[in-house]
């Protein structure tokens, strides 16, 4: 019996979800200038993922997850400034502490590498 109470408390731990909330065609928090430039030409790397999240003790959350923190995070990783075929979602697991986020993931471009 110990056994599978350990078992139930080990999956309620470990288990959380995913909600998809958008696709975006291009994505930046930056000034760029997309003016006579070629997109599919520029340097990029694909499949690059972005978090922001924030611990949770007893239903309280230490902050909110923000998508600006998520994009930010993507940019940084893939070393450039606008980020094309995004997908955002938000992310959560929990059982008395936990996690809540926010999760983008596409491709990163780098539009100062056309300079």
């Amino acid at each position: 019996m110990k056994h599978m109470l350990m078992t139930l408390i080990a999956i309620l731990y470990l288990s959380g979800c995913t909600t998809h909330l958008t696709d975006l065609s291009m994505i930046s928090n930056k000034n760029i200038n997309l003016n006579k430039v070629d997109i599919d030409k520029l340097p990029q790397k694909k499949n690059i993922e972005g978090k922001d999240s924030k611990f949770v003790f007893l239903f309280i959350p230490f902050g909110q997850p923000t998508l600006k923190g998520a994009l930010n995070d993507a940019l940084e990783k893939g070393n450039g400034d606008l980020m094309t075929d995004a997908s955002v979602s938000t992310t959560g697991w929990w059982f008395l502490v936990g996690e809540t986020g926010i999760k983008i993931k596409g491709n990163v471009v780098n539009t100062k590498g056309s300079n």
